[in-house]
């Protein structure tokens, strides 16, 4: 599956573009979808690697081999656009919450609820090769939107991201090319 990371990967990047620092961020100064604290763990773990110690200075490139490394767990569905959806929303929340999102999701579509624990086991993998791509991947951007909407009901300071974490939940990849 190593082309629909490669899809996946350009799917992000353009959702994360390259470097801020706002102040309302809780993840503080971000580098296409790296935060600070990524790169820093990133090095303590990889010091050989040389990457950079500050995420302004950091490269497509090199997010790319973070983002290998630490955020593809998406070989298991049958659906890329599916995978490279989830790829996107671990870039933006978290792998384990992309799982749980995806588990909320088929929830939505399942007679009897699996458990939402983020862990990408046999029992979701199999679920969601199920289910119809279509209908899971509208249960999954309304999910998605359902998160970003309970985030800002906790924290009214983070409104001032919803308007792009929307537009980013309705967006569904295309693949470029059959599987």
């Amino acid at each position: 599956m190593s082309h629909v990371l490669e899809e996946a990967l350009a799917f992000t990047l353009g959702n994360e573009g390259g470097y801020t620092n706002h102040p309302a961020d809780p993840g503080g100064a971000t580098n296409f979808g790296i935060i600070q604290r990524e790169l820093d763990r990133w090095n303590g773990a990889h010091p050989e690697l040389n990457f950079p110690a500050d995420v302004r200075d950091l490269t497509p490139e090199l997010a790319e081999t973070i983002y290998r490394t630490n955020y593809w767990r998406w070989d298991g569905l049958a659906d890329a656009p599916l995978a490279i959806k989830l790829f996107d929303i671990g870039v933006n929340c978290g792998t384990a919450t992309s799982v749980k999102l995806l588990q909320r999701a088929l929830n939505k579509l399942l007679p009897k609820p699996i458990d939402v624990d983020g862990q990408l086991g046999p029992t979701t993998l199999g679920a969601a090769n199920a289910q119809s791509p279509t209908a899971l991947m509208r249960a999954l951007c309304q999910t998605q939107r359902e998160y970003y909407q309970a985030i800002v009901d906790r924290n009214p300071s983070q409104s001032v991201f919803l308007k792009g974490w929307l537009i980013r939940a309705a967006r569904v990849p295309e693949v470029s090319h059959v599987l």
